[in-house]
């Protein structure tokens, strides 16, 4: 029990002269206020560690963090797979709604040629691709089909000419791009 007070005593004198060489060592005021700060903590623990060790709980006191600590990242990988998975499942529909868009439009006699739904929350976002420039009745056919049977305003949607985006139809304050820069060419 004496031997164990020594160490005990003779540790507490070796950290606190290695908190004095610490807080010389750093050079301004700033820092040195951190450095007290988690000089302080260790501190604090090397005060407990005797006390729970005589109460036998300095072997739980690791145990608990480490299952605290799996806990955590347990939940963690949980978040993000689920995440993973909210992603891919809406790629996937956004897939689907532009090719089931895409047939709609070639239905009712309007040639396009592809289409990208990009899904934003809540909100429907569509681009379609025609072979040539439509007249207005067209690209009025185009946004009422995306309006009355998707659900997607007509602010939503731009259409475009050519299977790169070369211009764009409707709406004159638009460049001749795509908006979305990872738009591919050609049928989906």
């Amino acid at each position: 029990m004496k031997e164990a007070i020594y160490s005990w005593v003779k540790c507490l004198a070796i950290f606190y002269i290695l908190l004095t060489m610490f807080i010389y060592l750093v050079p301004t005021e700033k820092y040195q206020r951190y450095v007290r700060f988690f000089m302080g903590l260790l501190l604090i623990v090397m005060l407990i560690t005797p006390v729970l060790s005589i109460l036998e709980k300095s072997r739980e006191l690791p145990e608990s963090f480490l299952n605290l600590y799996q806990e955590e990242e347990r939940q963690r990988l949980t978040m993000d797979m689920e995440n993973l998975q909210k992603s891919l499942l809406e790629k996937g529909v956004e897939k689907q709604l532009g090719k089931n868009i895409l047939e709609a439009l070639q239905k009712k006699g309007i040639e396009a040629i592809q289409c990208e739904v990009h899904i934003e929350g809540e909100l429907l976002k569509a681009s379609v691709w025609t072979k040539e420039v439509p007249d207005s009745g067209s690209e009025r056919g185009i946004k009422d089909e995306l309006a009355a049977n998707w659900g997607i305003r007509e602010e939503n949607c731009e259409i475009f000419v050519g299977e790169n985006g070369e211009q764009t139809v409707g709406d004159p304050a638009s460049s001749g791009t795509a908006s979305h820069s990872d738009s591919t060419s050609g049928v989906g």
